[in-house]
This record gives C-alpha cells, structure tokens and sequence, in this order.
C-alpha cells in the first residue's frame, strides 16, 4: 500500500470515528424563546430562536433577561447578569428517561421543569454558588437574596445539599 493510501484511509477510518461525537455536541436542546437586552449563547449574541446546545454557555448582561424552551417544554429564565452552562441534556421519552445538569455561576435564575420532570426516569440537577438542587417536578427561583445565594421554591419539591455558610 502506498503511503497516500495509507494517510487516505487513516484519514476516513478519522472521520468515521469522530463524526458521530461532532454531531451530538451540535444537538440542539432547547431554542431562545424571549430575550431582552444583552444576552449572548456562547459567543454569540442571542435572539429569539437562537439555538442551545450542550456546553453553551448562556450570559445576560445589565437589565438583561432571557428565557430557553427546551425540547421536553422546561423553561430556564435569567435575571440581569446572569450566567448558566448547560452541563448535560437527555431527553428520550419513547424510553421514559431524561436528564439535565445546569449550572449556574452568577446572578438569578427562575427553573420551571416540562416532561423531562414527569419522565418515570429522570434526573434533573441545578448546582449553584453554594448548593446543589435535585428538582422533582418544579417551578423554582434561585439567585441572589440579601448577599448571600438562596431558592425560592414555587412549586414542587427541591432537594437542596450543599454548606448552608457557603464556604
């Protein structure tokens, strides 16, 4: 074999091999569904009907706000100066699985789970500056309150662990 075939096949047997991974991470998990202001996904400024994916990024800056929809109907809407990464999405309903890990770095956010709540196995995780919530079938708000990190549980049930002292 010569060596131009040997780099041609090496090179396809490449692609065949990272190809599917290429197109998971470009999955798109959940669409921009109302914004205001400044708010970027990854690097790029954010309009309704920006797309998410897993690993974005997701900022607003002053007086911004911004809402993603994603595929399973949960809602995820950021206060002004807020930033969140959407660590992991799973949603396979045909299977009754589904999960979700956010993590939220900085400012206010408002979680309002959709069928991926109801899925019979799912797990869906917020972690934030001070605490780590589990979220079963709700509608919370976490952010801010007083200088220090709180959640303000709206409806549902929220498992909260982490150091009350946020240390």
């Amino acid at each position: 074999m010569s060596t131009l075939a040997f780099v041609l096949r090496f090179l396809a047997v490449g692609l065949l091999i990272t190809l599917p991974r290429a197109a998971v991470a470009a999955e798109t998990v959940g669409t921009v569904t109302r914004v205001e202001n400044q708010a970027r996904i990854g690097g790029a400024v954010a309009v309704v009907g920006t797309p998410v994916h897993m690993d974005d990024e997701i900022r607003t800056g002053p007086k911004g706000r911004l809402e993603v929809t994603f595929r399973d109907q949960t809602l995820l809407t950021l206060g002004e100066n807020a930033k969140v990464v959407i660590d992991r999405y799973v949603f396979n309903p045909s299977q009754g699985t589904g999960e979700m890990a956010v993590k939220a770095t900085q400012g206010a956010m408002r979680f309002v789970t959709g069928r991926i709540g109801k899925l019979k196995d799912h797990n869906v995780t917020v972690v934030t500056p001070s605490a780590a919530l589990a979220v079963r079938g709700t509608d919370f708000w976490v952010g801010p309150m007083n200088g220090q990190y709180g959640v303000l549980l709206l409806k549902g049930k929220v498992k909260v662990s982490g150091d009350r002292a946020g240390k």
